[in-house]
């Protein structure tokens, strides 16, 4: 009989082992699930959203319309934030900039207060950046549109019709 309650224990050993293995997420799964990629992303692109929104109502978009609109960007949003393969392909990409052990090193910061924060604060700070990098581009814009000319002067198209030529004197 003790023999085969430890054949009996082997076999579920055996058996309940490769199950274990296939219910285990990889660390970039888990990475993924613990930064709520999902909920992080829809916030994120409704806050990059925002300005359109302002742009319409600036140009007499009525409320309700803009409500419409803001109800379908959400559920754009939601939709492809929430689409069942989006995880495995972010999987990939988190894969190809990290090891394992380094996932395993975020997954442990991210489960500590000072993580938990950065994960929270993210998507705003994202876009309190945006704005700033925004202004300066702006602050550049006239200087780089002139050399851009300059350059685009040089080379012209090929099925551009010639320059012409400067009045004689």
């Amino acid at each position: 009989m003790k023999t085969s309650i430890i054949l009996a224990i082997a076999a579920l050993t055996c058996f309940s082992a490769p199950l274990r293995a296939a219910e285990e997420k990889s660390p970039a799964i888990r990475l993924i699930e613990l930064m709520d990629f999902a909920n992080t992303a829809k916030a994120g692109a409704s806050a990059s959203f925002a300005p359109v929104l302002q742009q319409m109502k600036a140009q007499g978009m009525p409320d309700e319309a803009l409500k419409e609109v803001t109800e379908a960007a959400d559920r754009f949003f939601t939709k492809t934030f929430e689409d069942p393969g989006i995880k495995a392909d972010l999987a990939k990409v988190y894969e190809g900039a990290y090891t394992n052990d380094e996932m395993e090193e975020l997954l442990v910061f991210y489960e500590t207060p000072v993580g938990k924060k950065s994960l929270l604060t993210m998507p705003q700070i994202m876009q309190e950046s945006s704005k700033v990098g925004q202004k300066y581009a702006m602050k550049n814009q006239a200087d780089f549109q002139a050399e851009m000319q300059a350059i685009m002067a040089k080379y012209p198209r090929p099925d551009a019709a010639p320059a012409p030529a400067p009045a004689a004197e």
